[in-house]
């Protein structure tokens, strides 16, 4: 080393290195220091206590908006899905129903007691037994949880003739208390007849609809209307019944059908285009359902397989002013002197008439087929052309009467045997005939041996080329035994 304070190198090396100087510290490195103990500032702290606030208040309204929107948007889904699902099975069963009402307590009734019941339909008509093997029921079921009672609406569905539910689904949930109102249950499912309707059958004046089955042919729309209270979500379904294939595809829980004994190989007039109902299924259980004679307007639901080509359906009920007077099937003849069964359709089989079971005095009694109708059996459509018949199925002796009457004309089939003049042999003196009421007034037969085999037997129809037979009713004012039967189109 020089005295310059740098060293001195071979030749091929480097020749001056600067001299290694101890370390200190910068005073850019003092500054920082001194800045970091400082902290912040008064201004930068007012700044961030009056903004910090603005940020967390806007961040939690915007989490709060989320969760409120979240369960809006659960709900209406709920009820998107609630409508959807109330939409697949109403339509289906409205489409299937042959016999529908909005009556909380009628019968048959699936599930019975569950709720109250909004709308029954029965549906699934098995054409061999005749028995409607559905019945399906809406209901309103409360729900309480705690202080708080919501109502959901269920489906219950019956199948093979019971009124066990084999099939219970929660359609909707958090409806309303006073949409399934007993009361006004009518607001809630709302029915509307067919242009056309026979008025005994559907009318919207009387809504027979609220009070018992009605056939679903003469009904032209079924709407269900539903509104949850909690999103005031309001939807309605409309659905209308399709005869032409519930017939097939569904039906209701009636009584085993009875036949329609041929009169094919039996001789009178019509002989094989007509045949008569066979009511001996009818037990004394049945013909109580029957009983009306209280005026509580019972009947008796009853179905006939027609030769395996129609279905009629009616309903069966009776009056009489003798409380220990009722009905008993009958074969026929049922009178050793009456027509029918002995000059006029020789050899009917089953039990064709209704008998009165016995004689107490005068007695004032009525038999009644209401809500007829008539379906072809293989299309489900309602049948045209048809018409029903009923008979004198004993004998209308001197003093006696016995009188039809139907909502349509009555015509008087004229059944004279060879060798006695007159209409229907020498059963009695008929009158009305093309009118709506027809009467069977007792004769002496002064001509014939004493107690005679009548000759004929007193028979009318009601047929109409532009409207079917809906009621007919027979009236006597003795004792007798009636008859029914179909006129083949």
């Amino acid at each position: 080393m020089n005295e310059t304070g740098f060293h001195r190198f071979q030749q091929g090396q480097s020749r001056y290195i600067h001299q290694t100087r101890p370390e200190s510290k910068s005073v850019l490195s003092t500054i920082n220091s001194q800045r970091d103990e400082n902290g912040f500032t008064l201004v930068e702290l007012l700044i961030v206590v009056t903004i910090l606030p603005l940020i967390i208040g806007a961040l939690s309204l915007g989490i709060i908006s989320v969760f409120s929107l979240q369960s809006s948007v659960s709900n209406r889904v709920t009820d998107t899905a609630d409508a959807q699902m109330v939409s697949a099975d109403f339509s289906n069963d409205v489409q299937a129903a042959v016999y529908l009402t909005t009556d909380a307590t009628s019968s048959p009734q699936c599930g019975a007691g569950t709720g109250i019941q909004l709308l029954a339909m029965e549906s699934v008509l098995n054409q061999q037994t005749g028995n409607f093997q559905t019945v399906v029921s809406y209901v309103s079921v409360p729900v309480t949880s705690g202080a708080t009672t919501t109502y959901s609406l269920k489906r219950l569905s019956c199948v093979n003739g019971s009124t066990t539910p084999s099939n219970v689904s929660t359609l909707a949930y958090d409806l309303p208390s006073s949409t399934f109102n007993l009361v006004t249950s009518n607001q809630v499912v709302q029915v509307v007849c067919e242009t056309g309707a026979a008025a005994s059958d559907c009318s919207n004046t009387t809504r027979q609809w609220t009070q018992n089955f009605v056939s679903a042919a003469e009904i032209s729309t079924v709407t269900l209307n539903v509104t949850a209270p909690t999103t005031s979500y309001n939807y309605d379904l409309v659905a209308s019944p399709a005869v032409s294939s519930s017939f097939n595809s569904g039906g209701s829980a009636l009584p085993s059908a009875a036949s329609c004994e041929s009169t094919a190989a039996s001789t009178g007039p019509y002989a094989g285009q007509l045949c008569f109902i066979d009511f001996s299924g009818l037990t004394q259980a049945d013909l109580s359902i029957a009983d009306d004679s209280n005026g509580s307007s019972t009947c008796y639901n009853m179905s006939v397989v027609v030769q395996g080509a129609y279905l009629m359906h009616f309903c069966l009920s009776y009056t009489s002013t003798n409380t220990t007077v009722g009905l008993v099937p009958s074969a026929i003849p049922s009178d050793t002197d009456a027509g029918l069964g002995n000059t006029v359709y020789p050899g009917i089989g089953g039990k064709p008439a209704l008998y009165m079971n016995q004689i107490i005095g005068t007695t004032n009694f009525s038999l009644t087929l209401s809500k007829i109708y008539v379906v072809n059996a293989s299309t489900g459509l309602k049948a045209t052309g048809w018409g029903l018949v009923s008979a004198d199925a004993e004998t209308t002796n001197s003093g006696e009467t016995l009188q039809w009457t139907s909502d349509i004309p009555l015509t008087v089939i004229n059944d004279t045997e060879a060798g006695y003049s007159g209409l229907d042999g020498d059963a009695c003196g008929l009158s009305g005939s093309g009118t709506a009421t027809v009467t069977c007034t007792g004769v002496p037969t002064p001509s014939l041996p004493a107690s005679p085999v009548f000759t004929g037997a007193a028979m009318v129809e009601a047929t109409s080329t532009t409207s079917a037979p809906t009621t007919l009713t027979i009236t006597t004012n003795n004792y007798e035994a009636f008859a029914f039967g179909m006129m083949l189109p």
